[in-house]
């Protein structure tokens, strides 16, 4: 009797616990279908949860924070008391078409982080991933090319800063991820983007978007470093 009242306590314990992470970013985290190469380090999280949690994936191709506003109270909608929300912007907030500066990132970023928390659930910021670090003419023995990741880096010390103000979780992805494809070196960093790929029916060499295989580099990176920290997201994962 005693086994039977501990195995359903320990049921109702999982369920009670059960959560899911909410994304809410750019195209690195946008949902990919399998017929295509993109990779999305977003969806590669969720074979790393564990039983009862699951991934609700908000982000969308080339989103700014200020694109992101229209349809906002949509992706607050799906956000349940408990759930984890990861918010990775700073990619596109750079070009020069969509430029985002400094002040209205951070207020984006806040208002975001604020509307949140309101619905009990928790922030986790943080900066975008790297690009390819080795260009179309790169050859084999070159180092790893930080110069993209400049504004990548500009953005995520922004993103920090918020963090750091209203004491929430960062996870600086820009730095995780250029350092593995730094240590991997450039064969097996290009693998983890599309790198020479058609679009248009333009040869393109695409040194932003990551593969499948990028993607779950990405996505185990993102896990290992909370779990590492102990951050209270690391509890939904295995």
């Amino acid at each position: 009797m005693k086994k039977i009242i501990a195995i359903a306590i320990a049921a109702v314990s999982v369920i009670a616990t059960a959560a899911n992470i909410v994304l809410v970013g750019d195209s690195t985290l946008a949902p990919r279908s399998e017929s295509v190469r993109n990779g999305s380090w977003g969806d590669a999280l969720k074979p790393m949860l564990a039983d009862g949690n699951g991934i609700v994936n908000r982000a969308v191709g080339g989103r700014t924070v200020r694109t992101t506003l229209p349809d906002w109270e949509k992706s607050l909608a799906k956000i349940s008391k408990g759930d984890f929300v990861i918010i990775q912007f700073g990619i596109n907030d750079a070009d020069k078409k969509k430029f985002v500066d400094e002040e209205e990132f951070k207020k984006t970023i806040a208002k975001f982080a604020d509307d949140v928390i309101a619905k009990g659930a928790t922030p986790v910021i943080c900066s975008p991933v790297s690009w390819a670090g080795y260009g179309k003419n790169s050859k084999p023995g070159d180092s790893f090319n930080a110069k993209h990741n400049e504004s990548r880096r500009k953005y995520g010390d922004y993103a920090k800063a918020v963090a750091v103000e209203k004491k929430l979780a960062y996870v600086d992805m820009t730095e995780l991820t250029s350092a593995e494809l730094a240590k991997i070196g450039k064969d097996a960093a290009q693998e983890c983007f599309l790198c020479a790929t058609t679009r248009d029916g333009k040869e393109v060499f695409d040194t932003t978007h990551p593969t499948k295989a990028g993607a779950k580099r990405f996505a185990a990176l993102f896990v290992a470093e909370v779990k590492s920290r102990k951050l209270p997201v690391a509890k939904l994962f295995k």
